[in-house]
């Protein structure tokens, strides 16, 4: 092999070496998440480098709905760990999140933990309307490992509350929010949060 033709193949080795295979994850398919999704193992685009699986279970006045979203994701900005909010309505979301790096990983869904109701001395406003009706907001007080307020946008909802690092981080990438009818709902969001406050 002639010299042009050595430092080509191994240019070629070094950027497989350095960029290595794309992943595979179980990714969910769109469409309605009432009810089951299915799901299939697919290649990840060359940008995503882990797998994820997120359970979240809404829950209001002894009604509960459950969705699981499995897809392609990074590994800078997936954060697993437990997933928690609520509004002063009653309204609140409990789940988990897994982040694997290898082929498959995301096939289980992670276990619901259970919900902390010991109030951990942080507060933050929170309000539920439909947009434009104005947000009259109660203080509320944060809960278990809930640290930070939000600010979530979905269609015309609007909801202000306490959460949690990864339910910031996992919900604007997932596009999935409960409605108040506990109705699972599929769209663009805007999710803004800031670190809760002392009382």
């Amino acid at each position: 092999m002639t010299i042009p033709g050595t430092l080509f193949l191994f240019a070629i080795l070094f950027a497989i070496a350095r960029t290595g295979f794309p992943i595979k994850c179980e990714v969910s398919h769109k469409g309605t998440i009432r009810g089951k999704r299915s799901t299939s193992l697919e290649t990840c685009d060359p940008e995503f480098d882990a797998c994820e699986s997120l359970v979240i279970e809404a829950s209001r006045a002894g009604r509960s709905v459950t969705t699981v979203k499995k897809s392609c994701s990074k590994r800078a900005s997936c954060v697993p760990g437990p997933v928690f909010m609520h509004l002063s309505n009653g309204l609140k979301e409990t789940g988990n999140n897994l982040c694997c790096t290898t082929d498959g990983c995301n096939s289980v869904v992670p276990p619901v933990p259970v919900w902390n109701e010991t109030p951990n001395g942080l507060w933050c406003p929170s309000c539920s309307v439909n947009h434009p009706d104005p947000c009259q907001k109660d203080i509320m007080l944060c809960k278990g490992l809930e640290n930070k307020c939000f600010l979530r946008i979905t269609g015309w909802i609007v909801h202000m509350g306490c959460a949690t690092e990864s339910f910031c981080a996992n919900s604007a990438q997932t596009m999935v929010t409960i409605t108040d009818d506990l109705h699972a709902l599929l769209s663009n969001q805007d999710i803004r949060c800031i670190s809760a406050p002392k009382m």
